[in-house]
């Protein structure tokens, strides 16, 4: 529902979404396999969402790249695209190693988004700690 509203102009839902949904690791979690699955780096079919509460098998670098590509400030739900990148590497910190395109390609568009003006002051910070990350760990 937050999704839609946003793409309504109706933001607040989304971002209470964010706080409240997502403000503890199993609600991380369930972001990350909820977004694994539906950009198809889950191969299982689900009769139901009870996978998003568990430890799902799928490849962090693969997710990281589909989900980089969705960082642009033209996309209504940015900041849930921003938080969702932005606890991935939290959680798996080695998915950025040793692939020199997906960091610069991240880096590019946290930069941008930073210079846009588009994001919340939460994806802000977000993309702070992400661009920091990427100063200290890119390859």
């Amino acid at each position: 529902m937050a999704t839609s509203l946003t793409r309504h102009g109706e933001r607040d839902a989304l971002h209470a979404f964010i706080e409240r949904g997502m403000s503890d690791d199993a609600g991380e979690l369930a972001n990350l396999n909820y977004w694994a699955y539906w950009l198809g780096h889950d191969n299982l079919p689900r009769s139901d969402d009870a996978f998003m509460a568990g430890r799902a098998e799928w490849d962090a670098k693969a997710l990281l790249r589909s989900l980089v590509g969705r960082m642009s400030p033209e996309l209504g739900c940015i900041d849930l695209n921003v938080h969702s990148v932005w606890s991935l590497l939290a959680a798996r910190p080695g998915a950025l190693a040793a692939d020199h395109e997906l960091c610069r390609d991240l880096k590019q568009r946290v930069t941008r988004l930073l210079d846009g003006g588009v994001v919340s002051t939460r994806s802000r910070r977000e993309l702070d700690a992400v661009h920091y990350g990427l100063k200290l760990n890119a390859p």
